[in-house]
């Protein structure tokens, strides 16, 4: 699918900005557009495309039909990351049994909270893929891994060593042999209307919502050495319908399932 919308700079620019505003939009295949002091809402009106607005620290992603920017933030990673450090538990980390070295495949990316931690967690002998089925969200992500500078600086070690691949979970994993990675995890959108977290609303502009399904998660089962996670809502009906065990999480809003895999390594 070929992107589309502008490139353009913040109010405010300098001459940084501007040459790496001109090389994301060569990178990204999309025109350049000087901001001449125009608000976003009039260049939105004006090409009716998503806007998108580089400055020195970000980039964001103005949707014609939305109000809100997609953006790269680390957002709870940071915490989770410091306390995951600190005390050596988190949720995620927990639920995959995450060792140093191992290969992790994200298959939902979303804004990559995930990811990041999945990363501190198997370290730099390891690996982590992610894949994204949105082309936004995987370039605006891809983008902010590779450049966002936080205050912590194993986080952003982590950060760099992840790849990031713009493709859907299932494309994906037909192509790979059996038993190339330890962990898969899917994360995907609630069918259950929960809460948003701060900067999840704007994720759901780009988000992909097609449905798991059988094939998909045979698949990953096929190329998983170790287990297959599905993060879900606690009343979710894809635990069951696609034989995860629930690893019951009191209190919680979601809950984490696992395919132990393990039976079918020699």
């Amino acid at each position: 699918m070929t992107l589309k919308g502008i490139v353009t700079t913040s109010g405010r620019t300098s001459h940084k900005v501007m040459v790496k505003a001109e090389r994301i939009a060569n990178e990204w295949g999309l025109p350049f557009e000087r901001r001449h002091k125009r608000s976003i809402n009039l260049l939105k009106t004006t090409f009716n495309t998503t806007i998108y607005v580089v400055s020195n620290e970000r980039i964001e992603a103005y949707h014609p039909h939305a109000d809100d920017p997609l953006f790269f933030h680390p957002n709870n990673a940071m915490f989770r990351a410091k306390h995951w450090m600190k005390h050596g538990n988190d949720p995620l980390i927990d639920a995959c049994h995450l060792q140093k070295g191992d290969h992790v495949v994200d298959a939902t990316l979303g804004l990559g909270a995930d990811a990041q931690l999945a990363s501190m967690a198997v370290g730099a002998s390891g690996k982590v893929i992610a894949l994204e089925a949105s082309q936004v969200i995987s370039l605006i992500v891809k983008e902010g891994f590779s450049s966002y500078m936080s205050s912590f600086m194993p986080l952003n070690d982590a950060m760099r060593r992840i790849t990031v691949l713009h493709c859907s979970h299932l494309e994906w994993l037909l192509k790979q042999p059996d038993d190339s990675v330890d962990v898969i995890y899917f994360d995907p959108m609630f069918e259950y209307k929960v809460n948003d977290a701060a900067g999840i609303s704007p994720l759901r502009t780009y988000a992909n919502y097609d449905s798991l399904t059988h094939t998909v998660i045979q698949e990953a089962v096929r190329v998983a050495r170790k287990r297959v996670i599905l993060k879900d809502h606690f009343r979710s009906e894809r635990f069951e319908a696609f034989g995860f065990n629930v690893q019951k999480r009191p209190s919680a809003t979601y809950q984490f399932g696992s395919i132990e895999c393990q039976k079918r390594v020699e």
